[in-house]
């Protein structure tokens, strides 16, 4: 059923047995959202489901590329609906689709088979946002500078390396009292300044070892600890970030540092550090 290796458009009443059938190769799609699931569920109850011109997409092999929540609730509640379907698509074209709720790229990173898909969009979004806009921007909270899905996924796909640089992140970020995020975005650009040093600089704040007062790694490592205890929620990361970029910058000059400080507000704000 739509199997064809040109594009091609039918209006189509599904019943659920149609839906079934296609949901039968519903391979490598992003997980279901229950709030879209609902949406679609109580607008197909109530018929205000429409013919709009919203389109389910198929595969040239028939796989759905967009509209499994549409199809999963005509096949789950023996609901029937019309709709535009487009088959004969080339599989690569779903990175680019949404259904309603836009495709992330968790999402996008998710389809393609990367695990730990969250962490990895996360800290590969943050390091194209630093080559654009600075370490600022890349890690605050409130992303105000878009990257497009298509580019994280193209990001990893070039340097699958990437996927090592999140592991080790996750893996070390509840020593160092720092996201993973912060810690992979971090890393990356101190790797591009001296990859040893980098290295060092981490595996040293996460296991605390061999540091003496007034080593600067010590003295960052005790600062992130203290602000962790203190704060429950959410820590400001921007803050995080300028402070490991003041304690890398004294790691790499040599200097002892028995105090972190970073004022980004009040009458005299400081600018934001840049590693050297």
């Amino acid at each position: 059923m739509f199997i064809s290796n040109t594009i091609k458009t039918e209006i189509v009443t599904v019943t659920p047995e149609i839906a079934r059938t296609l949901l039968e190769k519903n391979k490598g799609n992003r997980k279901v959202s229950k709030s879209n699931y609902g949406r679609v569920l109580e607008a197909m109850n109530q018929g205000e489901w429409e013919l709009n011109g919203e389109a389910i997409k198929i595969a040239r092999n028939g796989r759905i590329l967009d509209g499994q929540h549409r199809l999963m609730v005509a096949a789950e509640n023996d609901l029937t609906f019309q709709t535009l379907v487009v088959y004969g698509l080339p599989d690569k074209t779903q990175d680019t689709m949404d259904t309603g709720k836009a495709r992330s790229a968790n999402d996008v990173l998710s389809i393609h088979g990367y695990t730990n898909a969250n962490n990895l969009a996360a800290i590969v979004t943050g390091i194209i946002r630093d080559e654009r806009w600075g370490l600022k921007a890349a890690t605050a909270t409130a992303p105000g500078n878009a990257v497009t899905p298509k580019q994280v996924l193209a990001r990893v796909e070039k340097e699958p390396e990437l996927v090592e640089l999140m592991q080790y992140s996750i893996r070390i970020r509840s020593k160092c009292s720092m996201s993973g995020k912060t810690i992979g975005i971090l890393y990356y650009h101190f790797s591009k300044i001296d990859p040893e040093d980098a290295q060092y600089f981490f595996d040293t704040l996460a296991s605390g070892e061999n540091l003496q007062n007034g080593n600067p790694i010590l003295t960052l490592r005790e600062l992130l600890r203290n602000i962790k205890a203190k704060h429950r929620g959410l820590i400001n990361q921007t803050y995080v970030a300028a402070v490991t970029i003041k304690a890398w910058n004294k790691f790499r000059d040599g200097d002892e540092c028995k105090k972190l400080r970073f004022t980004p507000g009040g009458a005299n704000p400081e600018k934001f550090p840049e590693p050297i």
